[in-house]
């Protein structure tokens, strides 16, 4: 069974997305943060690390420049 992550996009929507849709909204550049089980993780800030090896979609935002 697979379960959905809490995500707030950057348009302030909040919502529950399964990993591959999650994975198309986190390429597409469309989220703001999301939660793990050690708290909230903020796209562009925290590192990111594939939460889904082998999954069908690439993390395209692994290639951003982080500040």
């Amino acid at each position: 069974m697979s379960y959905k992550i809490n995500v707030e996009l950057k348009d302030g929507a909040v919502c529950q997305m399964a990993h591959k849709a999650f994975n198309v909204f986190l390429s597409l550049d469309k989220v703001a943060k999301f939660k793990r089980s050690d708290g909230w993780t903020v796209v562009g800030k925290d590192p990111l690390i594939n939460l889904e090896k082998g999954n069908d979609y690439p993390l395209v935002a692994e290639r951003r420049t982080f500040v």
